[in-house]
């Protein structure tokens, strides 16, 4: 049973500050489970969580008699919860070297290299796509990014089969080229695309 549990929580802290344990043992209970779910939200480990939260309450008992009464406590604590959780991910971000990561969240050099350059072919190719005049484009999207057939393109655009597949194959020819020149390494993106 709380014996405390119907005052104030100025009350409490004014009594805290003179040492009285049960005041201390009130805003304790009253404050646990939010501040061991704002931890545990952080940290997500329930043992680092009820650790970080017991730290604080026992700066706040050795503290007390600083304690301003006219202060939102429930306030100050959140702020301190808070404060401990900054400075334990600091201490352990110190702690991190290369040899404590994990493989499975290495990135080998060649996957971003190739990423990087499958990334500026596809921005090359979309450039010269928007270059492309607009119907030859319009029909290049439809079957190359949309996956339409030329039957379908044509109905779509009103055209007749054989002037949708010359679209295709000029704006392939052009895009090809264009491709081959800029780079040695567009094979993937030319069969996305072509």
């Amino acid at each position: 049973m709380r014996p405390l549990i119907n005052q104030s929580e100025k009350e409490l802290v004014r009594s805290l500050r003179q040492g009285d344990m049960k005041s201390f043992d009130e805003l304790y209970y009253r404050y646990l489970p939010r501040l061991l779910g704002f931890a545990y939200h952080y940290l997500s480990d329930e043992m680092e969580a009820e650790e970080t939260v017991q730290v604080i309450f026992i700066k706040i008992w050795e503290g007390r008699k600083s304690l301003d009464e006219n202060k939102n406590f429930k306030a100050y604590l959140f702020q301190s919860v808070k404060n401990q959780l900054l400075n334990k991910l600091r201490d352990q971000r110190k702690n991190c070297t290369i040899e404590n990561i994990p493989e499975k969240y290495c990135v080998s050099s060649e996957n971003v290299i190739e990423k990087l350059t499958y990334r500026e072919l596809e921005d090359a190719a979309n450039e010269l796509i928007r270059n492309l005049p607009k119907t030859q484009q319009r029909v290049f999207v439809l079957n190359k990014i949309d996956g339409l057939s030329p039957d379908e393109i044509a109905a779509q655009l009103c055209l007749s089969r054989r002037t949708v597949e010359h679209h295709i194959y000029l704006a392939t020819k052009f895009l090809k080229g264009e491709l081959i020149h800029k780079a040695s390494l567009s094979g993937p993106l030319l069969f996305i695309f072509l």
